[in-house]
Formats: structure tokens, C-alpha cells, sequence
């Protein structure tokens, strides 16, 4: 898990130069003050894949279902490499903050 954990930084700015290549105007750190509506879009794109993902389970589709979870974490890795977050460093703060949760904390169901 470490050599994962330590690669999603890399792997972020990869996929900012594959979407700057093919054309697409990627996130930029001005970008969390300047723009009212960037950000929020690719927050709505996220969400979009996560609905895709849910037809494909829906539909017994194992295959599509996983390029769809693989499409959600591009659409995260982007945003974050482009606005310069250490999505690393961030992944494992709140992986010892969940450490330090109790069983099924919170009383909820699901």
C-alpha cells in the first residue's frame, strides 16, 4: 500500500500532462479563488462517474463498473494535482484519523 500511497502525486501530475496534450484546460491553483464554476464542475463530473459506476453495478457490468471507479479517481487526481494539494499526505492524515475511530462510529447503519 505505501508504494500506491506514495505514487498518487506522480500519478496526478501524469494525468495533468495526458489532459494538457489532448487539449483539456486543467485545474490551477488560482483556479480555488478566480473561478466560481471550475471547480464545482469537476466536483459534478466526480459525482457523474460515481452515478455511472452505480448503472454499471446495477447492470452486473464488473467490467465497466471498474473503468468507471478507475474514471473517478482520475477526475480526483487531477483536481488535486492541479491545484497543487499533496493528495499523499493528504490520503494518509485521514487514514490515521480513521484509525483512531471507534467500531462502525457515528451509529449509523450503513
Amino acid at each position: 500500500m505505501g508504494e500506491i500511497m506514495s505514487n498518487l502525486n506522480d500519478l496526478g501530475k501524469e494525468i495533468i500532462s495526458i489532459n494538457k496534450e489532448n487539449g483539456w484546460n486543467v485545474v490551477q491553483p488560482h483556479d480555488w479563488h478566480l473561478s466560481e464554476h471550475k471547480i464545482p464542475a469537476i466536483l459534478a463530473l466526480i459525482t457523474s462517474e460515481t452515478s455511472e459506476a452505480l448503472e454499471a453495478f446495477r447492470k452486473n457490468d464488473i467490467e465497466n463498473f471498474s473503468e468507471e471507479c478507475a474514471d473517478q479517481i482520475i477526475r480526483v487526481l487531477d483536481l488535486t494535482a492541479g491545484l497543487g494539494i499533496d493528495i499523499d499526505k493528504a490520503v494518509r492524515s485521514k487514514l490515521e484519523k480513521n484509525k483512531q475511530r471507534g467500531y462502525r462510529h457515528g451509529g449509523k447503519r450503513v
